[in-house]
């Protein structure tokens, strides 16, 4: 889906900026906005020029210290060209076949899509793709030539060209429901064993869906399948086992983790599927109010102290997190040391940060690992989870020595994280000095835009909360809720009526409430507190958010478990 205004029909491929011989401009842009620092940017250079054969781009990407999407961005805007990400799109093979794959593959072009006489070509370089070429390669075609990432352009490429794998065994059936699980954006793949079959799910949008059954004879070869792929042992069937694997669909990587465990009638086995290539999410597309993004952004300036994420499993908590941490300007960011603990390291984030992975089976668990890690003086310290009293005493005690550490707990809100931390042993006058705030969070489905329908009791609810819906914030402005239409003909959402997923947020800066934690207050009597600086609760937020399209009230309802608004 392009990311930029489509190229006008028959516009002159790379009729951008004029390219000059300065190898570095990329490298002087990213400075600009701040994405790369003027100290890494030097020893950049000074590592190019050792090897001036590799363009200096690669170079970056190679470095962490750019994104191959921010990389095909800053072309885009030079060459005044649309960016594309042809990861993950439907394949035009008849238009990919226009070119032959040796030359596609030195070009590092490939077409994407054909309409009549009008052809987009994806290109890495359109500095290097002058118009005449194009002219040349597609004769009888108006291109428009879009932007994107190296290697997605060659693996399109090989997709395009790849000939179907050959037969029906195992493997090609397990690669194939991996492969439909991507296409589907599912988060996981479920293998689970029934008497005379093998049920087939997969977890969109955090619901769990029927994909297929496959029938008794072929049941116990596709899980020894699943097992070779993820590096098990095929021989043992008593003991849970985990796994490891990676898979390419197109020109994008994906990381599997496996597990499995014995079942009633036969093995059960779970497949996480994790696009590392999606990276870390902005804050620009996480859907915060005003109010929200500025409290944050104070957590973030404590140069000590102690911020928990609450909420249950698979509720985006980590990844809020790593969004924080990447908030930071690049420039303050070189100047910290940031080491995260995680059970496991699902997204892998070489810039800046030093990950650690927790293993309790060898004795490396959260508290342990976080004993070492203090020794290594780090500014920031990101804890995946804390489990027990251990655990939090550490982390307090970190705080309390000059450290800004962030973690993890499951409770049913923000401010439950309080009492929680006071039952686990922790001095409550301690923690009202040093817990900087806490955040609660929830994952709800976003309705599909394109067979949505107003709800009938839209009216009813303005009326109702008519005093959050004149808050600015994202979205479209006034109230809009929408109901979902599940088992409607759509192509999009593929008649789920739901399509991705929303952060509903209540984030508790604490400053002023000391006495109120130390006397481990009801939440009631913080929020008198906390509402005129402009906090709102999950329900609040989510009702907000179902106000402007952007979820559901039914959503609502089901996730922030209150079905009564307080009063404001």
């Amino acid at each position: 889906m392009s990311t930029a205004p489509e190229a006008r029909p028959g516009a002159e491929p790379g009729g951008g900026a004029t390219e000059t011989r300065d190898p570095f401009w990329l490298g002087r842009e990213l400075v600009q906005t701040g994405a790369v620092t003027p100290e890494q940017f030097a020893s950049a250079r000074t590592l190019w020029r050792r090897n001036p054969a590799e363009e200096f781009s690669a170079l970056l990407e190679r470095l962490g210290l750019a994104s191959a999407a921010q990389l095909a961005a800053a072309l885009g805007r030079r060459h005044a060209l649309p960016v594309a990400s042809v990861a993950g799109r439907s394949l035009d093979r008849a238009a990919g076949r226009l070119i032959p794959p040796d030359l596609a593959r030195r070009k590092c072009l490939v077409p994407l899509r054909r309409e009549n006489r009008r052809l987009e070509v994806a290109v890495a370089d359109p500095a290097a793709y002058s118009a005449q070429e194009a002219r040349r390669d597609f004769p009888d075609h108006d291109v428009c030539l879009q932007v994107a990432p190296r290697a997605e352009i060659l693996g399109v490429i090989e997709e395009t060209w790849r000939s179907p794998a050959a037969g029906d065994g195992a493997q090609a059936t397990f690669e194939r429901l991996l492969k439909e699980a991507v296409a589907e954006r599912a988060t996981d793949l479920h293998l689970e064993p029934r008497e005379r079959s093998l049920d087939v799910r997969q977890r969109i949008d955090g619901r769990l869906v029927h994909a297929g059954f496959i029938e008794e004879g072929q049941r116990e070869a596709i899980l020894q399948a699943a097992k070779i792929a993820g590096r098990m042992d095929i021989a043992e069937r008593r003991r849970p086992q985990d796994g490891r694997s990676t898979l390419v669909v197109g020109a994008r990587p994906y990381h599997l983790r496996f597990s499995c465990i014995p079942a009633v009638n036969g093995e059960s086995i779970v497949i996480r599927i994790i696009d590392e290539a999606a990276g870390v999410r902005p804050f620009a597309e996480l859907d915060l109010f005003p109010a929200d993004r500025r409290h944050l952004e104070e957590l973030l300036r404590h140069p000590h102290g102690l911020v928990y994420v609450t909420g249950p499993t698979g509720s985006g908590k980590t990844t809020l997190l790593h969004s924080l941490l990447h908030h930071l300007p690049a420039a303050e960011i070189n100047e910290l040391k940031i080491i995260t603990l995680e059970e496991p390291v699902e997204l892998r984030l070489p810039r800046f940060f030093l990950q650690l992975e927790v293993d309790e089976r060898i004795g490396r668990t959260f508290s342990e690992l976080l004993r070492h890690v203090l020794r290594h003086d780090p500014n920031v310290v990101l804890v995946g989870e804390t489990r027990d009293r251990a655990t939090a005493e550490i982390t307090l005690r970190a705080a309390l020595t000059g450290r800004l550490c962030f973690s993890t707990l499951h409770t049913t809100g923000a401010w439950a994280a309080v009492i929680r931390l006071a039952e686990m042993g922790l001095d409550p006058l301690v923690l009202a000095t040093t817990l900087k705030g806490v955040i609660g969070q929830r994952l709800v489905r976003r309705p599909c835009p394109d067979c949505a329908r107003p709800h009938p009791q839209a009216e009813r609810w303005s009326g109702r909360f008519a005093a959050l819906l004149t808050e600015e914030g994202p979205g479209p402005t006034g109230a809009a809720f929408v109901q979902a239409q599940p088992g409607r003909a759509c192509l999009r959402c593929r008649s789920r009526g739901y399509f991705g997923r929303t952060p509903i947020l209540e984030v508790f800066p604490l400053g002023g409430a000391e006495a109120l934690i130390a006397e481990r207050a009801p939440e009631a009597a913080f929020l008198r507190q906390a509402r005129p600086r402009g906090c709102r609760t999950l329900f609040e937020d989510g009702v907000r958010k179902a106000a402007r399209g952007l979820t559901t009230m039914e959503e609502i309802y089901a996730a922030a478990e209150g079905p009564a608004l307080p009063e404001l």
